[in-house]
């Protein structure tokens, strides 16, 4: 009996949904599309309508001469391999392939029964796909602590996970403490409510300490002229990365936005430019000043690929697409070129916090600089402003004036001077 096969539209249909359900994002999303409507086209073109092994073979093998040939690039051409291997699951199996091609040994080995106990853990909790996968690990973590030192789930007990949280997870879970939180909270929840009398403490009011915000430093001006002038700009990804560069400078929008500029977007008569944050999905008009405006020009005019794509910034490699990558990478590389030091989480957003940080150093009322931003609110401005030591030190004050009337100092020759602001002679 031969086996019939799904209509090709409807799966193709089907496969985005499930990868949406996933957890993928949005913007990554739209790859998975455009592969889904190369393999339609590509049936349409040998008048087939049905998905079929025959079909996923031929369309591979054109895969593999348009690769070859230099039509599109290796990384495109694995990428498609994989869309392929998840849309020949869904029909072949009823379910996606989400595996990737390569294996990752698992970091904490653990019995089958146990690796069984962290998905009824993850599952008896309201998860997407992508949350789930990043708890099984620090889940699989605690109940690893408690098989090393020979205890069993049904016998953990308040002892055995403080002693997970204060001795095991300072040491090799650094970084990433909220999230362990969470599990344990999970785990002892459902354990609780599953026969385990040995937990007697709510592990579910579990919190960090402080809700701290880290303090990333900006880039200064001599950096960012530095990492603009490491692009090379006799080469069509210098020319596009100067301009992201000076874009991001001069308007101080998210990397997300950038990549979403439209060439209709730019009003070149008034030097402004017009987006939707997608963030907070408001409209805001930007500025753009003389040099931005001519790298925009230069890639526009004389380097961006000739297509009918409305996104300013594409891919240099066909086929062409909008970039649907972050730049992190990319400003990691021009940092080194310039010698620009790497900081720990200082990154292209980076460039975002320089722009408000520059305005507030030059003058601009905090108020209007949040506005410029594009932020709700002044309270999100914290965490972008960073420290000047010019300013600050109009409001550093001595205590000449406070009498010392009790304590050791009291009755010291000078003491007074002592705590004046400064150092000592």
């Amino acid at each position: 009996m031969i086996k019939a096969y799904p209509l090709l539209k409807p799966l193709t249909a089907q496969l985005i949904e499930e990868i949406r359900a996933y957890g993928i994002l949005e913007v990554s999303l739209e790859q998975y599309q455009i592969v889904c409507n190369s393999i339609v086209r590509f049936a349409q073109s040998l008048q087939v309508d049905s998905y079929s092994p025959g079909l996923m073979d031929s369309y591979k093998g054109n895969l593999d001469t348009r690769c070859s040939s230099g039509e599109i690039c290796r990384e495109y051409h694995r990428f498609q391999l994989r869309v392929m291997r998840m849309l020949s699951s869904l029909a072949e199996r009823g379910i996606v392939d989400f595996s990737s091609t390569k294996s990752h040994p698992l970091k904490y080995i653990v019995s089958n029964e146990t690796n069984n106990l962290v998905e009824m853990i993850l599952d008896s909790y309201p998860v997407s796909h992508a949350t789930k996968n990043d708890l099984r690990a620090p889940t699989r973590h605690f109940l690893w602590y408690a098989e090393q030192i020979g205890i069993k789930p049904q016998f953990i007990d308040d002892t055995i996970v403080m002693s997970f949280l204060i001795d095991e997870v300072p040491v090799s879970n650094g970084g990433s403490t909220g999230r362990t939180l969470r599990c344990v909270k999970y785990a002892t929840e459902y354990l609780r409510t599953h026969g385990n009398d040995c937990l007697h403490r709510d592990y579910t009011l579990l919190k960090l300490k402080n809700d701290h915000r880290r303090i990333i430093p900006a880039y200064s001006e001599a950096e960012i002229s530095g990492i603009a002038q490491a692009a090379d700009t006799a080469s069509t990804i210098g020319k596009r990365d100067l301009a992201i560069i000076l874009v991001a400078y001069c308007t101080g929008l998210r990397g997300i936005d950038i990549i979403g500029i439209k060439l209709s977007d730019i009003d070149w008569h008034n030097h402004k430019v017009s987006v939707v944050q997608s963030k907070t999905h408001t409209p805001i008009v930007s500025e753009l000043n003389g040099a931005t405006l001519n790298a925009l020009a230069d890639y526009i005019l004389d380097w961006r690929p000739k297509c009918d794509i409305p996104e300013v910034f594409l891919t240099v490699k066909a086929p062409y697409r909008r970039m649907s990558k972050g730049f992190g990478s990319m400003i990691d590389k021009y940092c080194e070129k310039a010698g620009v030091s790497k900081i720990a989480f200082r990154g292209f957003h980076s460039i975002r916090r320089s722009f408000e940080t520059v305005m507030v150093s030059r003058g601009v009322p905090i108020e209007t600089a949040s506005q410029m931003m594009g932020h709700k609110s002044i309270t999100e401005d914290k965490p972008y402003l960073t420290h000047d030591t010019h300013q600050i030190s109009f409001v550093a004050m001595d205590f000449s004036d406070v009498p010392i009337t009790s304590g050791f100092y009291f009755g010291h020759t000078g003491s007074a001077r002592s705590l004046e602001g400064g150092a000592g002679t």
